[in-house]
């Protein structure tokens, strides 16, 4: 049997998205899934066993699920010792993870390097995407990019213009100018973001579920998973994330862990997980490295408008923790110090990362408490 399957039109209605299957307007649309049964047998332990407390966690469980999550999963010492479902989920339901998919996609932006499809992470992106030349574009690089520091105009309404004008992701890109330095100012920006795909294609001569298929879901398992692609009258628009199941989520938190390793092979250079996990411009943004946020700056700055907060994004959680967020509440969180990861999925949690002290601290403050040594 091949590992490639294709399933119906999905569609899924998002922020800039239409919601309509019809003519004229841009749909969500399944690419090829992973077929091939997940190799990887991950080891089930007893919270005690692992110095943690079964109470705890079913407290935090509780919290997570009256807080609208669909799934729950704790490892800790390379071991699960805590996987819940609600709402009719269970293991091998895939479930879309939003601007968490950055987290994965990171991992194959740096197997790109290391197969030597593209030089560096400081390779400019017009190496690529000549056509991106002009505005000042010609300074976006990988690195910038996804520090969210690459200079390129980013606001809510230039968002919303593109959902409305139903753009392609790169006529979004085509559409903005650099107004910034690189590593000057941060600017949560997904347009930059998209960007990638159109290099990693041309870079790798590959279509990004191509690519991801051979770099992220074989070498890991990722049994079932696939992009959803954006199409407007079967014409190709872009990419909106990944589907893939929670577990496989915990297993990129477990690499990261590892520095790098994953069932005891090495997947990434112990390099690439430092540049993940460290700010580039820590005076810019010291609670963001490369598509990942992180937990030890003093102060982070909100989503839309980029404000600033004078607080860790997990208080209550040790200062080395990394995580992601995507959109409804999905979330993948990795605590070195304490040998720790835990993700959560489901739809739209009562606040989410950017609030001081909300319901995403308080969960991962929950799993925390319930690590005893």
């Amino acid at each position: 049997m091949s590992r490639f399957s294709f399933t119906r039109t999905l569609i899924v209605c998002t922020a800039i998205t239409w919601c309509l299957n019809v003519t004229g307007q841009i749909t969500q649309e399944p690419t090829a899934v992973w077929e091939t049964t997940d190799p990887f047998v991950i080891d089930r332990s007893p919270a005690k066993k692992k110095s943690m407390s079964a109470v705890q966690l079913d407290s935090a469980a509780e919290f997570a699920k009256h807080g609208g999550a669909d799934s729950l999963i704790v490892m800790r010492r390379g071991d699960i010792v805590y996987e819940k479902y609600w709402n009719g989920k269970k293991r091998s339901d895939v479930q879309q993870m939003y601007s968490a998919t950055k987290s994965p996609f990171v991992f194959v932006v740096f197997r790109a390097v290391q197969k030597g499809y593209i030089k560096s992470i400081d390779q400019p992106i017009t190496d690529f995407v000549p056509e991106l030349k002009g505005k000042g574009r010609e300074q976006l690089t990988f690195r910038n990019i996804m520090a969210m520091e690459s200079g390129l105009a980013q606001a809510q309404a230039l968002d919303q213009e593109d959902g409305k004008m139903q753009r392609s992701h790169l006529d979004a890109a085509l559409n903005r100018e650099v107004t910034d330095p690189p590593f000057s100012k941060y600017l949560y920006n997904n347009a930059g973001y998209r960007i990638l795909f159109y290099a990693l294609e041309k870079a790798s001569g590959m279509s990004i579920p191509e690519l991801t298929a051979q770099e992220l879901f074989e070498p890991l398992g990722m049994e079932g998973a696939y992009w959803v692609e954006l199409k407007k009258d079967g014409k190709h628009m872009g990419y909106q994330s990944i589907r893939m199941r929670p577990i496989d989520m915990a297993k990129v938190a477990q690499v990261m862990l590892n520095n790098g390793k994953w069932n005891g092979k090495r997947y990434l250079k112990r390099e690439y997980i430092k540049d993940m996990s460290t700010a580039p411009s820590p005076e810019a943004n010291p609670s963001y490295g490369l598509f990942w946020h992180l937990n030890g700056g003093d102060f982070f700055l909100s989503y839309w408008e980029s404000d600033r907060v004078d607080s860790r994004l997990l208080p209550g959680t040790p200062p080395d923790a990394i995580t992601n967020y995507g959109s409804q509440g999905q979330l993948v969180t990795v605590i070195p110090s304490l040998d720790l990861v835990w993700v959560r999925t489901g739809k739209n949690p009562p606040s989410t990362l950017w609030v001081k002290n909300g319901h995403v601290a308080q969960l991962s403050a929950a799993v925390v408490e319930a690590v005893k040594e």
